[in-house]
C-alpha cells in the first residue's frame, strides 16, 4: 500500500502566529521540531496501517522546512519550491491514499491562522463551494483517482474535511479560540492522536472515495482589492465577475488548478 503525505504547519498543535511560521523567527526551529513530529507520528501511523512505501511532500511556504536528517528514515521526502503539484507534487495513479497533515480551515472561514494557500485571496469559491486547501488538494488527489484517507488539524479544519469528505479520517489536535489563538493537545498527545487515526484511515481505505467535482472546473477567488483583481486579470482565460472576484474555467481539474496557482502568483506580485 502506497501513501502520500502532504504536510502544512498551520495546522499543527501549538501554533498560533505567523510569526511561529516564519524562517526568519527565532522560533523557526521549534516549529520545524513540532511540524516533524507530527509527519513522523502520521508516517508511523501509515506503518502501522500496513503501507509498504511513504512519500511525504513538504508543503507550506518555501516547501523545504523539514530537514531530511529528522524525518522517519523510511520514507521518500519531496521538497523545495516551484513545483508542478505544489502541495500534492509527487501523486499519481500509483497512490492508494493520501493524508493531509497539520491542515487548516481556508481563506474565509473561522479557524486558527485560516487562509488559502498564499493568502492573498479573502475567499476561494471551486465550484461555487467555498473551498480551503483541503478540498483544492482533495481534488487534486481524485483527479488520480486517489482518497484522502486522512486530515489532521484544528477543529474548524475538521468540519470542512468531513463536510465535503465522506468517510475521511480526523485526528483533530487544537480547538481555535480566535484567528490567533486556540486550545491545543501537547505535542505527545497530538502525535499518538494521529499515529493512531493514521492506522484506522488505512484500515477502512476499502470503502472511501476520491474526492472529484464535474467539468467544467470553475476558482473564483475574491480579493481585497482592485488592484490585486488587475493584476490577476493579466493571465489570458480569466474573466473579472466583479471589481475583487477572478475566475478561470477549465475542462480538465490539474489545468484548473495550475490556472489557480498562477493567479495566486500574479496577485501576490500587485505590491
Amino acid at each position: 500500500m502506497k501513501v502520500l503525505i502532504s504536510v502544512d504547519i498551520e495546522g499543527i498543535a501549538g501554533f498560533v502566529s505567523w510569526k511561529q511560521c516564519d524562517a526568519g523567527s527565532p522560533q523557526y526551529r521549534q516549529s520545524i521540531d513540532l511540524m516533524t513530529g507530527e509527519a513522523n507520528a502520521a508516517i508511523a501511523g501509515a506503518f502501522d496501517g500496513g503501507a509498504t512505501e511513504v512519500v511525504v511532500v513538504d508543503s507550506h511556504g518555501s516547501q523545504r522546512n523539514m530537514s531530511p536528517l529528522e524525518i522517519d528514515q523510511r520514507v521518500r521526502l519531496i521538497s523545495g519550491g516551484n513545483k508542478p503539484l505544489s502541495m500534492m507534487q509527487g501523486i499519481d495513479e500509483s497512490f492508494d491514499a493520501v493524508f493531509l497533515v497539520g491542515y487548516h480551515a481556508g481563506a474565509g472561514f473561522t479557524g486558527s491562522l485560516s487562509h488559502t494557500y498564499d493568502g492573498t485571496p479573502s475567499v476561494v469559491r471551486l465550484n461555487g463551494m467555498q473551498a480551503g486547501e483541503i478540498m483544492v488538494n482533495a481534488a487534486v488527489a481524485g483527479y488520480f483517482g486517489v482518497p484522502v484517507a486522512l486530515v489532521t488539524g484544528d477543529t474548524a479544519a475538521m468540519r470542512e474535511a468531513q463536510s465535503s469528505l465522506a468517510g475521511v479520517e480526523i485526528a483533530e489536535v487544537k480547538e481555535p479560540i480566535s484567528r490567533y489563538s486556540s486550545n491545543n493537545l501537547s505535542p505527545t498527545a497530538a502525535r499518538e492522536k494521529i499515529r493512531k487515526a493514521a492506522a484506522s484511515a488505512l484500515a477502512k481505505i476499502g470503502g472511501m472515495e476520491p474526492f472529484t467535482l464535474e467539468p467544467p472546473i470553475h476558482f473564483n477567488l475574491t480579493f481585497t482589492n482592485v488592484g490585486i483583481a488587475d493584476r490577476v486579470c493579466l493571465m489570458p482565460g480569466t474573466r473579472r465577475e466583479d471589481p475583487l472576484t477572478v475566475s478561470y474555467e477549465s475542462d480538465d481539474y490539474i489545468t484548473a488548478y495550475q490556472g489557480f496557482l498562477t493567479m495566486l502568483v500574479l496577485a501576490d506580485s500587485a505590491g
